[in-house]
């Protein structure tokens, strides 16, 4: 009776990873090809506008245009800021102690 019970429960295990398989899907084919695109378009206006801000500076001005762009770049590259929200946590409970 035992056997019988462990096969049993054996035989449910594949079908978690092919309930999982549309979101996996989802995720590879729509959303992490947004990202780079993303990620892609804003390096290159960050590239630009650093560039700008460059030749302004040589000119003797005072250009603010890039760091409204990288931290664009910055909350893109990390997903919304979602993978710092953990660093920053553990950097102020480190300041606390």
């Amino acid at each position: 009776m035992v056997v019988v019970a462990a096969a049993a429960h054996l035989t449910l295990l594949p079908i978690a990873p092919i309930i999982l398989l549309p979101f996996i899907l989802i995720f590879f084919v729509v959303v992490f090809p947004f990202w780079g695109l993303a990620l892609g378009v804003l390096g290159l206006l960050l590239l630009i506008t650093r560039g700008i801000d460059k030749l302004i500076a040589t000119t003797g001005g005072k250009s603010e245009i890039s760091p409204p762009i990288y931290k664009a770049f910055r909350w893109v590259l990390t997903f919304g800021g979602f993978t710092e929200k953990g660093w920053r946590r553990g950097k102020k409970t480190k300041k606390a102690a």
